[in-house]
Formats: structure tokens, sequence, C-alpha cells
């Protein structure tokens, strides 16, 4: 822990609650009363994609401690602002993600991982920097032009395996 960053540091949770938080959608904000963390958070409503690309550009980084993820899209869309992001690395995040390059992935949900992650990036402005550019070359890879040709060249794939099953 760092109580010396504590005057700097805040943290912009943007969007709705989804999946089990439906249950419970004031759980993290009564969560961070607990913590006695209020005070760095602010808790976004959904916001328009305009708004989106200015919260992930005043972003130094964004955080996707997802325990399921399909898309990845939060992370491509973070980095195509170039702004790193430091994930899980499960489902769709360890492809939106370039571990390394683009951000970094985490093994787990071990909240001492990220927090050593974190520390190390918020404390390193040139890896920081490193990262952001290398985070717009990556995210320029999830094109709808790239993700249609690699979605047709799946399919092609696939059914030249089952054609040559048969």
């Amino acid at each position: 822990m760092r109580p010396e960053l504590r005057s700097s540091l805040l943290v912009v949770i943007c969007g709705g609650v989804s999946g089990t938080g439906a249950d419970h959608p004031e759980a993290l904000r009564d969560l961070a009363s607990d913590l006695g963390l209020l005070d760095l958070i602010r808790f976004e409503p959904p916001s328009s994609r305009e708004e989106l690309v200015t919260w992930y550009r005043a972003a130094d980084l964004t955080v996707v401690p997802s325990y399921s993820e399909s898309f990845g899209l939060v992370a491509i869309e973070s980095q195509a602002c170039g702004t790193p992001v430091v994930a899980s690395a499960v489902g769709g995040l360890k492809t939106a993600v370039a571990d390394g390059v683009s951000g970094r992935l985490i093994q787990g949900h071990n909240p001492i991982a990220f927090s050593h992650v974190l520390n190390q990036l918020l404390m390193n402005p040139t890896l920081r920097a490193e990262l952001s550019a290398g985070s717009r070359m990556h995210a320029a890879a999830f094109g709808w032009e790239n993700t249609t040709s690699g979605l047709i060249n799946s399919y092609e794939l696939a059914l030249n395996k089952s054609r040559a099953r048969s």
C-alpha cells in the first residue's frame, strides 16, 4: 500500500451493473465505504461513446478484473485511445490485451497481484508510455476489416476440416 499516493489517486468506475451484480447494485459502493475508500472512487453511469473516449483518454490505466469476458471490448476501446490495460487473463481479454505490449495480463484474481502491477505501472511513466504506444498499435488490429477477415478465415478453415473428414 502506498498511502502517499492517496491524494493523487482517483478510481473511476464507469457503467452499470451486470451479471450477478444486478442482484445487489450498490455492492461496490458498499464495499468501498466499508474499506474507507469511497473518497477515492467516482461512480459514473453508463456513458455515450463520445464520453467513454474522454474517460479512456483521461485515464493512466484501464483495469478490467473480469472473471469472464467474451470479447474484451472495453480493453480494445481503451487501447485504441492510447490507454494501457491491466486485465485478468480470461476469455477474450487474453487476445484483446497483448501482455507486455499493450498492457498487462494477471493470472487469477488476487488483488495483491493486481496491486503490484498497478503500482509498477503507475510509478514508471516511461513503461506506461511504451505500453500506451503499443496499445494503439495492438488495438488497430481489431478494426472491422481485420475482424471480418479473421472470421471468414476461421469459417473457411472449419469448412475445409469438415470436408476433409467426409
